[in-house]
C-alpha cells in the first residue's frame, strides 16, 4: 500500500503509472486547495489523513492499519462516507472515503475486484453517481 501525505511524495512515486500519478496530483490539489487555498502545494495531509493506493501484492489486511476491517476478511467494519468510481489508465477503481474517529479521513484508491466480490458489493452501496 502506498501512503501519501505530500505533493513531493506523489512526484517521487516510481511504481505507479503516469496516469495514476496525474490522478493523485489532481486529487491532492482538490483536497488541499479546499483546506488552505492557493498555498496548497506545500500542505501536508498529516492533520486530515492520507491518500492510500492499494497495490497488486496487498490483501485486505492492509486496511486494518487504519482500523477499517477490524479483523474481518470480507467487508469493512467501518462505514465509508462515500465512494466514487474512477477510471485510471483503463483500470476501473473506487475512490473510497472513510472518516475515522471524527478526527481524520482516509482516501483509498482501490482497483475493483482486488479483494473480494463481497468487499466490492459492500463498498458499491456507498457509491455516489
Amino acid at each position: 500500500m502506498i501512503t501519501i501525505y505530500t505533493l513531493e511524495e506523489i512526484k517521487q512515486l516510481r511504481n505507479v503509472s503516469e496516469v495514476m500519478k496525474e490522478e493523485l496530483l489532481s486529487y491532492f490539489e482538490e483536497i488541499t486547495k479546499g483546506i488552505v487555498g492557493e498555498d496548497w502545494s506545500s500542505y501536508n495531509l498529516e492533520e486530515v489523513g492520507p491518500i492510500l493506493v492499494i497495490e497488486d501484492d496487498d490483501n485486505v489486511d492492509v486496511l486494518d492499519e487504519y482500523g477499517l476491517m477490524q479483523g474481518s476478511k470480507s467487508v469493512p467494519q467501518a462505514l465509508p462516507e462515500f465512494s466514487l468510481k474512477v477510471i485510471v489508465g483503463g483500470i476501473e477503481m473506487l475512490k473510497i472515503i472513510w472518516v475515522c474517529n471524527d478526527s481524520f479521513g482516509v482516501s483509498v484508491y482501490y482497483p475493483i475486484g482486488k479483494f473480494s466480490r463481497e468487499f466490492d458489493e459492500f463498498i458499491m452501496e456507498y457509491l455516489m453517481e
